[in-house]
Order: C-alpha cells, then sequence, then structure tokens
C-alpha cells in the first residue's frame, strides 16, 4: 500500500514538473514570437519609409501647388491641371468706365473676368508686347503685358480693347507654367508690380475721366481682384 502511495506521489510530481515545464516553453514562445512581430512591423515601417523617399526622387512634383499648403482658412482658385484649350473662370468684377468723347461722356459698363488658360502659343510670343512689366516672388516669377482683343467699343474714334495676360513661373524646376488673361479694359496702363507678403500686387490704371485704378493679388495658389 505504501509503494503505491509513493508510486502515485512521484507520478503527481512529474506531471506537475512537465506541466510547469510546457508553460514555461509557451511562455518562451509567444515572447519570441511577439519580438519577431514587432521586428516585422519594424522593418515594413523603413521599407514605407524608403519607398516614399525613392518616390520622391523620381517623381519630384507631386502638386503644381509646389509651395501652397492648404488648410481649413486657405482659399484657393487656380486649377492644378488643365486640359489642352480648357479654360477656368477664377474671378469676375464689374466695372463701370467713364469715357470723354467729344463733350460727351460715355459709360462703359463691363464684366471683367480673371481666366486661367491653357493657350500653348501665349508662351511663344509674350515677349513681343507692347507693354510688359516682371518681377520675382519668394519663389515664383510673374509677368504682366497688355495686349489689343481684337475687339472694339462702339465709338467712332479709337476705342480698341485691351486684355492683361499674366504668365506665372515657378523658380523650381520640374513644374509647369501658368497663364491667366484678365479681360476687358479700355486704355490699360499697369502701373506696377510690388511683393506683398508671399503674393504678388498688380496694379494698373484703365477708362478714363476719371482714370480708375484696380490691383490683382497674383500667387500660384490664387488669382482675384483685390476689392470686389
Amino acid at each position: 500500500m505504501k509503494k503505491r502511495l509513493l508510486l502515485f506521489l512521484t507520478l503527481i510530481m512529474f506531471v506537475s514538473c512537465d506541466s510547469k515545464q510546457t508553460s514555461f516553453e509557451i511562455k518562451s514562445l509567444k515572447e519570441e514570437l511577439s519580438e519577431r512581430e514587432n521586428l516585422i512591423s519594424d522593418l515594413k515601417r523603413q521599407i514605407n519609409t524608403l519607398e516614399k523617399k525613392n518616390k520622391q526622387m523620381i517623381f519630384p512634383q507631386t502638386s503644381d501647388y509646389y509651395r501652397f499648403i492648404q488648410t481649413v482658412d486657405s482659399e484657393i482658385n487656380v486649377a492644378e491641371r488643365l486640359k489642352t484649350g480648357e479654360k477656368k473662370l477664377l474671378d469676375k468684377k464689374e466695372f463701370d468706365d467713364t469715357l470723354d468723347i467729344s463733350d460727351n461722356f460715355f459709360v462703359y459698363k463691363h464684366t471683367s473676368e480673371i481666366t486661367q488658360t491653357t493657350d500653348s502659343q501665349f508662351e511663344s510670343f509674350i515677349r513681343d508686347f507692347d507693354q510688359v512689366k516682371s518681377i520675382y516672388g519668394s519663389d515664383f516669377f510673374v509677368r504682366a503685358m497688355t495686349f489689343y482683343n481684337g475687339e472694339s467699343l462702339p465709338l467712332e474714334v479709337e476705342n480698341s480693347k485691351t486684355d492683361i495676360h499674366i504668365l506665372l513661373q515657378a523658380t523650381e524646376l520640374g513644374y509647369k507654367n501658368k497663364t491667366f488673361v484678365i479681360s476687358d479694359f479700355y486704355d490699360v496702363d499697369i502701373k506696377s508690380l510690388k511683393k506683398k507678403n508671399n503674393t504678388i500686387l498688380l496694379t494698373f490704371e484703365h477708362g478714363k475721366f476719371p482714370r480708375k485704378t484696380e490691383s490683382v493679388v497674383i500667387s500660384p495658389e490664387l488669382v482675384k481682384f483685390m476689392n470686389k
């Protein structure tokens, strides 16, 4: 009887030791598995980081808005890309221009529009415009020119209407030029192009008796009339 009891106790001790050994091995395996999972996750993060850096090196231009950081309060109206021949209306404003014709006042009421264009021929001959002013912004270049648009007012004297063409070039490589047209005014005179914060302020006069002054804000992401 005593021998049986001793044998039974010995078996219980072996089973208990074996159970403890198994639990220890399971715990060790779980810890090793967790470490390997953490290593795999870390390697995936490193791969993603390297892929992003490689993509930036191959394709540095991810957006035409090369300096624009969009926020909740930001304003943007320039299209990132336009199809060939496509135009986009960015802004418009009503004007009443008074012209002195033979002692009679002629009021030219019109709506001026700022339009983004994709006219590739425009860029090839902008250097030949009669009136031209240029300026460098913080990281872009602006050239503004006046050009007769082929239309005229219903008057017997010289009355051709004029558009203002704008070329915007990035000073960094890899970004396309943007072109804009401000239509259509009488007797336009570009007075100045000045830096204002991160934008360029175009100021011009138009009409007669009295001459009126208008300003347009220009930046890679926004082109609009200053006051409306």
